[in-house]
């Protein structure tokens, strides 16, 4: 975005935080840190995501030789069966943000759950924990802090009697500070206090588009919604990487700023196994015994995220993340309220695994190959060459 002759970012700050100290001790690698950006953010997602997965399943009633399974399935899922490999595949400047997002918030859902399941010395420890993952995820991508924002106040609810103080500090002070740099630096930006400005977006079909029906609106739910789930399975081919990516139409095209969708494959396919669980989690939380108020209005904010996101004006595979947090949740309540359960579908979650990263690699790789514009030639001909498709040399 061009504002008054200068460039501007809409993205969160968080990846510039890490570039300046290397900027200054490595001047000459200014605009190279992409990569060891995206493995920090996918260490921090993965590690979040395993540890989250670990203290669920430890505490639920399945045998240890099954929970064992069941967490390294759960792990490769969420490495190879969610929008975590596209944007690990391409850390453009598009992805990088949003990879931080996700992988902050599933930091902060890992908290949330230790501070739920803690009242000793390290309860205050995890709210810290959460609340500067909470803020870390706001500065990030905004989509990815929202609903932090809404389950911090209630966490006050559920403070102990002793120490309270020093936990209202630990859960305000992070996220406070973050959500008032956050607003300065949106009216630096762009004047005013959103950190949106479209109107100087240099893309024009965006920006005209954005002025006449808005960015974000509800009426695009339901066909956001019949996007990126989708029961459409993905073109197979007799070549390598045997599925490909494709551009389909959006399902309403007047609502859309352009008239195809950058989803190539819905979570239907390339995340089965944990909207199984999400869809057991949802149930569960509906019934009386096996969940409470706090637990439904945790998923009530994350669902607010996963409406919001299916309210923009594009479609895209990298924007599905934002509906993670909300299914990852919904599965944690799964493994948690629904052992019984969760022991009859030993065998059907791993199989399940097995087609999403499956399905999910191919679509990926064919996407980076043949349709990404954000991919550099040298990437494309690498992943050409690994999947047998480099033209001979001479």
């Amino acid at each position: 975005m061009i504002v008054k002759g200068h460039a501007r970012m809409y993205f969160g700050p968080f990846p510039a935080f890490l570039r300046i100290p290397l900027n200054f001790l490595w001047p000459a690698q200014r605009g190279s840190w992409s990569r060891l950006s995206g493995l920090s953010a996918g260490i921090v997602a993965l590690v979040s995501f395993a540890m989250l997965v670990t203290d669920v399943l430890e505490a639920s009633s399945l045998a240890p030789v099954w929970r064992r399974a069941l967490g390294i399935a759960c792990v490769t899922g969420f490495a190879f069966g969610t929008p975590l490999l596209l944007l690990l595949g391409n850390l453009s400047i598009y992805d990088e943000a949003i990879i931080w997002g996700l992988a902050w918030s599933v930091s902060a859902i890992f908290f949330l759950n230790r501070a739920q399941n803690t009242t000793g010395p390290g309860f205050t420890w995890y709210l810290f924990g959460f609340s500067f993952s909470a803020g870390a995820a706001l500065l990030s991508r905004v989509t990815f802090g929202l609903p932090f924002l809404l389950i911090a106040p209630a966490l006050l609810f559920r403070f102990p009697t002793k120490g309270r103080a020093r936990s209202i500090a630990a859960l305000v002070l992070p996220v406070g500070a973050a959500l008032i740099f956050y607003f300065i630096l949106s009216y630096a930006r762009f004047g005013n206090w959103s950190g949106v400005g479209l109107a100087y977006y240099i893309n024009p079909v965006h920006s005209e588009f954005a002025k006449n029906y808005g960015a974000f609106s509800l009426n695009r739910v339901p066909y956001g919604f019949a996007d990126y789930f989708s029961l459409r399975f993905p073109k197979v081919d007799s070549s390598p990487p045997f599925v490909h990516a494709e551009r389909p139409p959006v399902p309403q095209p007047s609502l859309y700023s352009l008239p195809f969708s950058e989803t190539y494959l819905s979570v239907v396919w390339s995340s089965s196994w944990l909207l199984v669980g999400a869809v057991l989690g949802i149930v569960c939380m509906f019934q009386r015994n096996r969940s409470d108020w706090f637990t439904r209005y945790i998923a009530a904010a994350f669902f607010s995220e996963f409406i919001l996101i299916q309210s923009h004006f594009s479609l895209a595979q990298r924007y599905a993340a934002d509906l993670y947090p909300f299914l990852i949740f919904c599965f944690v309540v799964f493994l948690k309220k629904a052992g019984d359960i969760a022991f009859r579908l030993r065998y059907v979650i791993p199989s399940l695994v097995l087609l999403s990263c499956a399905l999910n690699s191919m679509a990926t790789i064919s996407w980076l190959v043949d349709l990404d514009q954000n991919v550099p030639q040298q990437t494309r001909d690498a992943w050409k060459t690994v999947i047998g498709r480099a033209k001979p040399q001479g």
